[in-house]
């Protein structure tokens, strides 16, 4: 009789055992999503840097090492070099979960930068526009400070998805 009366106890501090570590851990996940709560995409982003990242965009999806975060921007480098708009994005495939939450001291520099350093360089760049199919092919005439002239044509920043070259402008 004794023994079955251990065994009754032995199971009853088990299962005890048991409630009480599934409540840590539910506590330990309330605080990771409080925490989560707080944390932005532009963090997520900056804790992706040198590391691979799929875009997905509206009509294709870009996969590259990240390798520079701006403003409103991110620069993929892969079979060529992509500056990729993140109001165009329609999501993100990282390898990481690290967000990192100190600014880089170039963070400001952004789409029109990249179109000036480019066209610099006589750099070719591929511009991908906003609902439209196909890409704008051609060299820098005219950066502005919110448009860019391309072969004859003058397309704001904020149809622009995405430009692409050979080269990194911040590289």
């Amino acid at each position: 009789m004794d023994d079955r009366i251990d065994a009754l106890l032995t199971d009853i501090e088990a299962a005890d055992a048991a409630a009480q570590a599934h409540v840590r851990r539910g506590e330990f996940g309330d605080e990771v999503a409080g925490q989560a709560a707080e944390r932005t995409l532009l963090e997520r982003m900056r804790g992706a840097l040198g590391s691979t990242v799929q875009v997905t965009m509206p009509d294709r999806d870009i996969t590259g090492t990240a390798c520079f975060l701006g403003w409103n921007i991110i620069v993929l480098a892969g079979v060529e070099v992509s500056v990729i708009a993140i109001r165009a994005v329609r999501g993100f495939r990282l390898t990481t979960r690290v967000h990192r939450f100190d600014a880089g001291g170039l963070e400001r520099l952004g789409l029109g930068s990249a179109l000036r350093r480019w066209s610099a360089a006589y750099e070719e760049v591929s511009i991908d526009v906003a609902d439209r199919a196909g890409s704008i092919r051609g060299r820098c005439a005219l950066v502005a400070s919110d448009y860019v002239e391309i072969a004859g044509r003058i397309i704001p920043f904020a149809a622009i998805n995405a430009v692409h070259a050979r080269t990194n402008p911040f590289g």
